[in-house]
């Protein structure tokens, strides 16, 4: 390690520790512990990977509160949300999902449900909104106990990070976070699964099949689609080829599909409780940076994950330890095929 990243990494750590410090000290002088409680509001803002990644975190808030009533409230304008899946029974009592635009509003409905508990599932809030968040909760909503904040993540010197720590996984940092509050438990992800009862997909499903999972929000996120060919005519008559996406995707998938043999494209016609089934009876998946692939990964199956980004993408990684990673620093574009069809045999 160079002079440079030890100074870095000081520097991180440092940050880590002081953010921390002032975390704990505001929960410590704004809420108290409550051992009987009744009614509980959890908070996990974001789309359909975040929701995804936080599913254990639920599981085991609930294996930890299991006569409560517990009501889970996310703030989403746009994008797949835990209203759109199928969840276990039980698992919460109610989804709440809020405009961001409204949330003074909100707020005022919140506090007349007479929470006991709040337990934030952040994604990033950093020190400053973790602080404002709190306050929030504590003096608007008028709820006595809390927890779950932490100092988010470190945005300075990323590729010294991400070459020297460890940088646990989305779902890992949730659970560590509810460590922390007293809670532990079996990880699970308590989604139904159902089966998509269409004979093409049953058949499919009888042979070895391997997923293309080629959706993503961002453009620096999404594989090439000459690529997807490419790899597609590399597999040949190894496998099927199920390609799932989104109705953004569907043109694409059409186009993969014209350009290839043994691709189906099925973009945009599972449920998610389905897709979740479709993922189960795959051999493999490949996939870029998106949500449909952190399902995936919660149905045990091995992922091939393409990323390339600036910012700290280990924490979006699959938790599955069979599953690969293949990274390019500068772009996706740079991923070569034949280099995705190695990882696959």
């Amino acid at each position: 390690m160079t002079l440079q990243d030890k100074i870095f990494l000081t520097y991180v750590f440092i940050l880590k520790k002081l953010r921390t410090l002032f975390i704990k000290i505001f929960i410590k002088l704004l809420f108290v512990k409550n051992n009987n409680i009744k009614k509980i509001l959890i908070n996990r803002d974001g789309a359909f990977g975040d929701s995804v990644v936080a599913l254990p975190a639920l599981s085991i808030i609930r294996q930890n509160f299991a006569s409560a009533e517990i009501d889970l409230i996310t703030f989403s304008d746009n994008g797949i949300t835990f209203a759109d899946f199928d969840l276990e029974d039980g698992l919460v009592n109610n989804i709440l999902v809020k405009s961001k635009r409204n949330r003074s509003k909100t707020i005022k409905e919140l506090k007349q449900n007479k929470y006991e508990l709040f337990i934030q599932l952040p994604q990033n809030l950093g020190l400053y909104k973790s602080i404002r968040n709190m306050i929030v909760v504590r003096f608007f909503m008028n709820i006595n106990s809390g927890f779950g904040w932490d100092c988010g993540r470190i945005k300075s010197f990323i590729k010294t990070q991400k070459k020297h720590l460890s940088i646990p996984t989305e779902t890992i940092r949730l659970l560590n976070n509810l460590k922390d509050g007293g809670l532990n438990g079996e990880i699970s992800y308590p989604i139904k699964v159902m089966n998509p009862m269409d004979k093409t997909v049953t058949d499919l499903l009888k042979q070895k099949v391997a997923v293309f999972i080629i959706g993503g929000k961002l453009k620096i996120k999404k594989w090439p689609l000459e690529n997807w060919i490419k790899l597609a005519n590399l597999i040949g008559n190894d496998c099927q080829i199920i390609i799932v996406g989104g109705p953004l995707e569907e043109k694409e998938a059409k186009h993969i599909k014209s350009q290839t043999e043994n691709s189906h494209n099925f973009c945009n016609k599972f449920s998610i409780s389905e897709l979740f089934y479709v993922f189960r009876h795959s051999q493999i998946a490949i996939s870029n940076d998106t949500g449909a692939m952190h399902l995936c990964d919660a149905a045990g199956t091995v992922v091939i994950g393409l990323f390339s980004t600036k910012e700290l993408s280990p924490k979006w990684y699959p938790n599955n330890d069979k599953s690969i990673v293949i990274e390019d620093d500068i772009s996706i574009s740079n991923i070569d095929p034949n280099r995705v069809y190695k990882a696959i045999n």
